[in-house]
């Protein structure tokens, strides 16, 4: 009896291996994808940005002595107009912690009146630069300001874990 080298139990065996190795492809394929890292967005960077505000800020307290809700003016620094879709994410957020308010210039939240420009309602207003989103840590430099005498740039180090965003570090940035 003769054999051809594609016929018998050798066949067989490698018509075998080659459905094995196609099923599993087949659930590699099919099996869960990696799980999305957490990134900075503008959402959650700007929503970072303000908790780090609240907690470092000493209470404003009335003529009455009650701690009044903190006014809190945001701004990106490139005078561009924060996306409405971010304003309104940020702002709810924050909820009941801040009265939050988006100037689209800065001046737009100081009362120049006044000779020294403070924000306005006893306010504070955060100038935001530009940042590249998406990463897990970004870098944010941001200005303080409450007055002309009063105004300081700050770099905050913004750290993702899955859909918030804390500042892990503030830094006073030299002029």
């Amino acid at each position: 009896m003769i054999f051809d080298r594609d016929s018998g139990p050798r066949r067989g065996a490698r018509g075998f291996a080659v459905a094995a190795a196609a099923a599993l492809a087949l659930v590699g394929c099919t099996s869960d994808p990696e799980p999305k890292r957490a990134t900075v967005t503008p959402t959650n960077g700007y929503t970072a940005i303000v908790r780090w505000e609240i907690e470092r800020s000493e209470p404003v307290v009335d003529a009455d002595g009650n701690v009044e809700t903190p006014v809190i003016y945001l701004a990106a620094s490139s005078g561009e107009t924060v996306d409405v879709r971010v304003q309104a994410n940020v702002v709810s957020n924050i909820d009941d912690a801040a009265v939050i308010r988006f100037a689209d210039h800065a001046s737009d939240a100081r009362d120049e009146t006044l000779e020294d420009q403070p924000v306005k309602d006893d306010g504070v207003m955060i100038l935001i630069d530009d940042f590249e989103p998406d990463q897990a840590r970004v870098e944010v430099r941001i200005v303080r300001y409450q007055s002309i005498d009063d105004d300081n740039a700050w770099i905050l180090e913004v750290m993702a874990t899955d859909d918030v965003a804390t500042v892990a570090s503030a830094t006073l940035a030299a002029e």
